[in-house]
């Protein structure tokens, strides 16, 4: 049996050499948020900077983007909301104090809290 001497290679190491990510500098930025005012439709729209990027003037961004599946599970979570918030208002602090209390009593012994040490 022939053995080629050497150590393994492993899958996508190159001899250890790690490329760098580059990184977008500002002017590029710039740049392309020009390039996109320059698309729009009015030519003098420039665009207004915000923190998750460039936005275009005249452009509607209040539209729902929602599937009809999305509307129908937040109406029925909204519904759900208030029919627990109706259910918490309707008994006072006394009521539910007394509720748990009954709830307590009925349990077996089997969750009565052991006595421990002497006595």
């Amino acid at each position: 049996m022939s053995f080629t001497g050497g150590r393994l290679k492993l899958k996508g190491d190159d001899t250890g050499v790690k490329k760098k990510k580059k990184r977008k500098s500002k002017a590029e930025d710039e740049s392309k948020a020009l390039q996109l005012a320059e698309e729009a439709t009015e030519p003098d729209a420039m665009p207004k900077e915000t923190r998750e990027g460039y936005i275009l003037e005249g452009q509607p961004d209040d539209t729902d983007r929602r599937t009809a599946a999305e509307k129908r599970y937040d109406e029925m979570m909204l519904k759900r909301e208030k029919e627990r918030v109706a259910k918490a208002a309707s008994k006072s602090h006394r009521e539910r104090v007394n509720e748990f209390n009954a709830y307590l009593q009925n349990l077996s012994e089997h969750h009565d809290i052991p006595k421990v040490g002497p006595g």
